[in-house]
Parts: C-alpha cells; sequence; structure tokens
C-alpha cells in the first residue's frame, strides 16, 4: 500500500540519495559528466545540494510503499524563489563541482536553465514539476504514476493551482507522463561534446 507524506527533514538524505540512484543514467546527466562514477558521486552531491537549499523554498512530498521509501517529488509553487549562489554553497555544491568538473556542470546549468525556460514562462497560477523519481528497485510498479493522480496533482488543486508543468530529457518519460495526461507544448535541442540531447516540455491544466 502506498503512503504520501510531506518529506521530513531526517529523511532529507535518504530522500536525495534515492534520486541520485533514479537518476545514475539518465541522459539529462550522463552525457555531461560520461564516467559512471564520477557521475554518482556528483550526482549525490547535487541532490543534497539541491535538497538542503531548497528544503524551505519548495515542497518536498515522498511515497513509501508498506513503509519503505520508494519517491520522492519536489513541487515549486508559482511563487517560488530560486535559493541564492550562496546558499547552495553553503548546502554542498562545491562537492558538485568538483565531482562533476567545472566546465561539465556549467554547461549543465545552462542546459537546465533554457530547458526549464518554457515552463518558467507559463501563466502566473502553474505549478513546476521540478523532480519526480522512483527507487529503481520499485520501477514498474506503478509508483510514479500513483503518486501523480493519487497526491501531487490532487495537492496542486488543493492549493489553488490552475496547470501543472515540467520538462523531461527522455523518450521513456515522454510516453510516461502522456500516459498520465500530460500534454506536450514545447520540445528543443541540446549539444555537448558531440552529442545530443532532447528536452521536451509537458503541461496539465487542472
Amino acid at each position: 500500500m502506498l503512503s504520501f507524506e510531506r518529506m521530513q527533514r531526517a529523511d532529507l538524505l535518504s530522500c536525495a540519495n534515492l534520486a541520485a540512484r533514479a537518476f545514475g543514467d539518465y541522459e539529462y546527466f550522463s552525457i555531461y559528466v560520461e564516467d559512471d562514477r564520477k557521475r554518482q558521486r556528483f550526482l549525490r552531491a547535487l541532490l543534497r545540494s539541491e535538497f538542503r537549499s531548497n528544503q524551505n523554498n519548495a515542497t518536498f512530498i515522498t511515497a513509501k510503499k508498506d513503509g519503505v521509501l520508494t519517491a520522492v517529488a519536489m513541487l515549486c509553487a508559482p511563487d517560488y524563489k530560486k535559493p541564492s549562489d550562496g546558499q547552495y554553497l553553503r548546502s554542498g555544491y562545491l562537492a558538485a563541482m568538483f565531482h562533476g568538473g567545472v566546465r561539465n556542470v556549467s554547461a549543465w546549468n545552462e542546459m537546465e536553465k533554457q530547458a526549464s525556460a518554457p515552463c518558467h514562462a507559463l501563466g502566473e497560477n502553474t505549478w513546476y514539476l521540478s523532480l519526480l523519481t522512483v527507487d529503481p528497485a520499485y520501477a514498474g510498479q506503478g509508483i510514479g504514476s500513483g503518486i501523480l493522480r493519487d497526491c501531487l496533482i490532487p495537492y496542486v488543486r488543493q492549493q489553488g493551482g490552475s496547470a501543472l508543468c515540467l520538462f523531461t530529457n527522455s523518450q521513456r518519460n515522454r510516453l510516461f507522463y502522456q500516459k498520465n495526461g500530460f500534454t506536450e507544448f514545447h520540445a528543443q535541442q541540446f549539444s555537448y561534446n558531440g552529442m545530443q540531447i532532447g528536452s521536451w516540455s509537458y503541461h496539465m491544466k487542472l
């Protein structure tokens, strides 16, 4: 049985580590940090920094199956303010740059900024799904669809949101969001070190 709740402070590192495992071979990161070991260290540092610096800015929601952490999502309200560079640095971002490489991480940051821009340009009552990850050990069990359908979408509606948006760089995830009722509204391509990556933006009216 799945249960949902706001992320507890004691679960922050476990949630960040879960997200790092889930993103291990995701194109969004793999073309920027190609070495598997370096990428895992980079992801752990990056996501710990992201979770720490945003714990009071965004809404983190977890899914647990029979009490075991299986998924985590990060929702940003329309009035969300990105943490300052200082907040990120105090939350461990330097370790991410060390493990990923300054040039790689800078290029990834620029890609992420451009990839998320179409979502941030939507209406002022639109919420942004910054992150949704399922522990790889629980993939294929309907947990991602469950947290979307039974928790995230109802939560945004309860908060008065009129739409939910996100972007993805994965063909598999495109199918997942289409299956769950999202509509693609923007597509673009990025290149790095001779490799290409697509980026697709989705939204759902609520």
